[in-house]
């Protein structure tokens, strides 16, 4: 039978010594990593990317003091609390342990168009989303103004989109069929369907444009087609009122030149 030399079990020893030494290294390691962790507060937020939303306000509806346990902080949470901003679509969070810093990256709104109140003053912003932004000290935006939104101060419940769904699904498909630029102001009808007024084009006026209900995309990628094809060249009579209650159809009304 084979048995092992004393150099050989002595090694072996040697070897099984090393790796309970490296593994009792390894959890002391652990252990004093983890008392450092649970012992880091927060010194200080910070917060970027605002460029409406106040730093100090977003700071505090993130609610983490100083001083706060590092290990006590949950980011989802946190950055759940910022996004309660009206301006503040969504932010990230990072935990900088070394420097015990939590740093809050936010992104903000962008306005799609401008809400004006009863009186038409300025009172004011919605994103495509239909959510409402007051408005900022400075910055102006060129976006279609919104007549017959009557709600004061709408982003006093952040969660909640209180503009109209007829009025969200014309500001989402603005920009993806090309319109945006020929729309001047979206008025909100009683019954919360929607009336457009162009910008003016070729030789025509700002011109009425009944939407109706349907498919809002396909009905202004229809508009833009006929103010290519039609606006811009000088009809003998001029055109004084479009409806798309139709699908894939323009109805006008036109105006004798003679009034």
């Amino acid at each position: 039978m084979n048995r092992d030399s004393p150099s050989t079990f002595g090694r072996r020893v040697l070897r099984l010594g090393g790796v309970g030494l490296l593994l009792a290294g390894g959890v002391a390691l652990g252990l004093l990593g983890w008392q450092w962790r649970a012992n880091v507060t927060v010194a200080r937020v910070t917060v970027a990317g605002t460029q409406h939303a106040a730093p100090d306000t977003v700071r505090r509806l993130a609610r983490v003091d100083s001083g706060t346990a590092m290990m006590e902080v949950e980011p989802t949470l946190v950055a759940d609390r910022a996004a309660r901003h009206p301006w503040v679509k969504g932010a990230t969070v990072e935990t900088k342990w070394m420097h015990g810093v939590l740093a809050l990256t936010v992104t903000e709104r962008t306005p799609a168009a401008l809400a004006l109140d009863a009186r038409g003053r300025p009172a004011y912003y919605l994103d495509r989303g239909g959510h409402a932004m007051p408005l900022p000290d400075s910055a102006g935006y060129d976006v279609p103004l919104v007549r017959g939104l009557g709600a004061e101060a709408p982003w006093t419940r952040p969660d909640t989109v209180q503009s109209p769904s007829s009025l969200r699904r014309v500001l989402r498909a603005l920009p993806e069929t090309g319109v945006a630029d020929l729309v001047a102001e979206i008025e909100v009808q009683s019954d919360d369907t929607i009336r457009l007024t162009t910008t003016p084009i070729g030789a025509h006026e700002a011109l009425p444009v009944h939407l109706g209900n349907g498919d809002v995309p396909q009905k202004l990628r229809t508009l833009r087609a006929f103010a290519r094809q039609v606006l811009t060249t000088s009809p003998e009579e001029p055109i004084e009122h479009i409806d798309l209650r139709f699908d894939e159809q323009v109805v006008t009304r036109t105006q004798s030149l003679d009034g």
